[in-house]
């Protein structure tokens, strides 16, 4: 087929000439207009006549616009209808755009009934906590401070539209609003006479509610959540002083002081927790665990746009770029002219909310003295990067013409196993810029700091605390005239090695600026710690010798290997059992007398060890939950289930034995097995060293295909392997109990090798299976020619 020509070079032409006549018809229109003007002042008509002649000349403009526009869309449409059509219906609501948001007009209809009565009930907040609260943190100069104005309008926020999540744990409901709040509010406040203030407040963001965790008595929700995903949109308009903020340049300062405001107080990792049951600890709603963590590798740009364009019409430009996740920002340095900048720089942002959250990427040129200039922009939604844990692509720029930046993303998780710190620290010898642990600190208060003795009276600090990690370091609020500060703040440091940082604290009186005391703390004691937290008072060293610091740390190994037995649900355990946990406080313990004669059950949440008399205590381990898998079993724990056996070491028929974990999700309809590790394997028979090259094989039964295949990896030379693999079955409830598991460990051999393959095979009947709690049980062997099959009964 012949090839089209092309139609570049007429196109242009056509366009000039359409241009010049443009320019040419304009001309001899306003030459008309000011003809005719002269032509009725000279002849002295009716100024009647030029009123009626500019009607005629409006009508026909706004007529002739009306048509050239249709036409404009017409030929547009023929051309892209898909963009046309996005681009006239962007500022819809979300529900207009994605199937899976909802409308809310009954939201909004309750909104606009109960406005007047949140007016009142926020100016009652404002005035009785907020602005007593302002006032005591302030200098005693600016203790006139007051709101001389709350006016919330009449205009209510409007939800455009609401998306509740599905996939989230039993105990929690996540809900996302589309706010949109156009307001004709009217906020004043007063320092010494002077007001400044602020009004018609223009918000739009996405504000997530998170209702947990979901309790059996009245009001059904323990605690409430409420926080923005992303920064939102923010406007506004000046009142009285503050009028002199609205200049170029001092109004873009201005926005982003509040913006940082707001964030600082309602976007993630900030949220705005309320407490429905006085049991809940309000503390672990406003400060959960992070979801993990993303490396982001910035490697290069190309064909970018020239914003710097010289006389000669050459340019080039002066890139960097904005990384951003949440209320954290972070950017690249600078590469000077060029349309083509190579960075290769890393950043390691923390996720809190990986559904719904964004990264996001913005490309500017730096115009020094100016605003800088936008190059471009891209998004990524972190629920897919967190489905495919690695990403390494050429993005193309959005909102511009031209551009594409390189970019590497990697997902990390937390993992509380000491374990994993040594081969994270192995495997990022090569990773520059890389950090492989985060320190969660949560400063909850001070007590009996020493107070200055002044000439008539005791004059007491007001203290602030500074907390670093190596270069990293924040300063908390500063709490006036007292010996007992609350402050109730998160931090969080991310950690290029525990086994030689410190985390440092540092106590001063930002009257005097001196130090009132200090604390040094090795994180490679929480290595050391149960599940890597120390929740405890930390004396400091001041004159007086009972002050003490309350804190409570939490450390996590950043990996890129998905385990679901570092599933760390210990803040949702902690609310979920909350009125559990009171009574084992007031009865002593939580274990009966026949639990105690147990071995252990990690279910139950005791585990056992014989003493040296003979009798067995009791040790409190992290309860189980729906969904947990149980962790890698310790030595105490594996000698106590050795006792609930009475075969040898090598298995009822003397081919060895393998220990496993089962665990079933009802809320994942999955069943979750970790294999552990085979003791006492038989040599395989042909094997020049006398040993095996173990692997273990899983069938679900009765279907034997590549669907139902699992398999772990090869232990080289071991009798004694250990796996610590786990492996995921999708099977209901009612499916499993029809259910057997064949269990092989086989020998991996050579093409012409005369080695035997099969080692030893189980067949666990599923039947007898408890799922309501996780199972770790040792199985016997038995060799392929003599097939057994065990229940879960049938081993203890």
């Amino acid at each position: 087929m012949p090839k089209r020509p092309s139609r570049k070079g007429p196109r242009k032409a056509v366009l000039e000439d359409t241009l010049l006549m443009t320019a040419v018809t304009r001309y001899f229109k306003l030459a008309g207009v000011v003809s005719a003007v002269w032509f009725v002042g000279y002849f002295k008509f009716s100024v009647s006549w030029l009123w009626l002649l500019l009607v005629v000349y409006i009508w026909k403009e706004r007529h002739t616009k009306e048509r050239q526009y249709k036409t404009a869309i017409s030929q547009q449409l023929s051309t892209d209808e898909k963009s046309v059509i996005l681009a006239r219906v962007e500022d819809l609501p979300s529900w207009v755009h994605f199937p899976d948001v909802e409308r809310a007009e009954w939201v909004n209809k309750i909104l606009y009934q109960l406005w007047p009565y949140i007016g009142e009930y926020v100016e009652i907040i404002l005035r009785e906590n907020v602005e007593p609260a302002i006032r005591s943190s302030l200098p005693a100069a600016f203790q006139s401070f007051k709101f001389s104005k709350i006016d919330l309008g009449d205009i209510p926020p409007r939800v455009g539209g609401v998306k509740v999540y599905s996939q989230v744990k039993r105990d929690e409901i996540y809900m996302d609003l589309e706010v949109n709040y156009s307001s004709d509010s009217n906020i004043a406040v007063s320092v010494k006479g002077i007001n400044a203030g602020l009004k018609d407040l223009r918000l739009h963001g996405i504000l997530r509610i998170v209702f947990k965790p979901l309790i059996n008595s009245m009001p059904l929700i323990g605690g409430i959540q409420v926080f923005f995903l992303n920064n939102p949109e923010l406007n506004f308009d000046l009142t009285s002083l503050a009028n002199a903020f609205d200049l170029p340049g001092l109004s873009d300062i201005l926005h982003s002081i509040i913006q940082e405001q707001i964030a600082n107080f309602m976007v993630l990792p900030n949220r705005y927790p309320l407490q429905l049951i006085q049991s809940i600890d309000i503390n672990k709603l406003r400060y959960p665990l992070p979801q993990g963590v993303i490396r982001v590798k910035i490697l290069e740009a190309k064909d970018l746009k020239k914003a710097d364009i010289g006389f000669t019409g050459k340019g080039k430009s002066d890139p960097y770029v904005v990384i951003r996740v949440g209320a954290k920002e972070v950017k690249t340095k600078v590469i000077s002219n060029t349309v083509t900048p190579v960075w290769n720089q890393t950043f390691e942002m923390i996720v809190d909310a990986a559904d719904g959250q964004l990264l996001y990427l913005d490309v500017f040129d730096e115009d020094p003295g100016s605003k800088d200039d936008d190059l471009g922009r891209v998004n990524m939604d972190l629920s897919k990067l967190r489905e495919n844990s690695f990403a390494d692509e050429w993005l193309p720029l959005e909102e511009v013409n031209q551009g594409m930046i390189h970019v590497q993303l990697t997902w990390l998780w937390l993992a509380n196993d000491p374990l994993e710190l040594d081969r994270v620290l192995e495997q990022n010898k090569e990773v520059d810029d890389s950090h492989v642990g985060l320190l969660l600190v949560f400063l909850d208060s001070a007590r009996n700091l020493p107070s200055k003795r002044g000439k008539k009276s005791l004059q007491e600090p007001s203290p602030q605390a500074t907390i670093s990690v190596g270069q990293q370091k924040f300063d908390s609020a500063i709490k006036y005239n007292t010996i007992e500060p609350k402050w109730e703040e998160n931090y969080r440091f991310l950690l290029r090695n525990p086994n030689y940082q410190n985390l440092e604290i540092e106590l001063k009186d930002s009257k005097t600026k001196k130090v009132i005391g200090g604390k040094v703390i090795k994180l490679k004691e929480l290595l050391d710690a149960e599940d890597m937290i120390l929740d405890q008072k930390f004396h400091i060293k001041t004159s007086e010798t009972d002050s003490y610091l309350q804190m409570r740390l939490c450390l996590r190994i950043l990996t890129p290997t998905a385990n679901p037995e570092w599933t760390d649900d210990q803040e949702e355990d902690d609310l979920l059992n909350t009125k559990k946990t009171e009574e084992i406080k007031q009865n002593g313990s939580s274990v009966d007398d026949q639990q105690l004669e147990k071995v252990p059950d990690t279910a139950n949440g005791t585990a056992s060890k014989p003493s040296n008399n003979g009798a067995v205590d009791s040790k409190p381990v992290k309860p189980v939950v729906e969904g947990d898998i149980v962790p890698v079993v310790s030595d105490t724990q594996e000698s106590g289930m050795r006792l609930r056996k009475s075969t040898s070491g090598t298995g009822s028929h003397g081919v060895g034995r393998i220990q496993m974990t089962f665990r079933y999700s009802h809320q994942k309809q999955k069943l979750y097995i970790v294999i552990h590790k085979c003791s006492n394997l038989k040599p395989a028979q042909g094997d020049s060293k006398n040993l095996a090259d173990p692997y273990v094989k899983l069938y679900l039964l009765p279907e034997k295909s590549s669907a139902s295949k699992k398999r772990t990896k090869i232990m080289k030379d071991n009798l004694n392997p250990v796996f610590d693999e786990t492996f995921d079955y999708s099977v209901s409830v009612q499916e499993l109990v029809k259910r057997t598991l064949e269990v092989s460990v086989k020998n991996e051999v050579g093409m012409f090798s005369s080695s035997e393959t099969m080692l030893g095979k189980v067949r666990i009947n599923l039947a007898s299976l408890d799922v309501s709690k996780a199972i770790t049980e040792w199985f016997d062997l038995s060799p392929e020619n003599e097939p057994k099959s065990e229940s879960f009964e049938s081993v203890v």
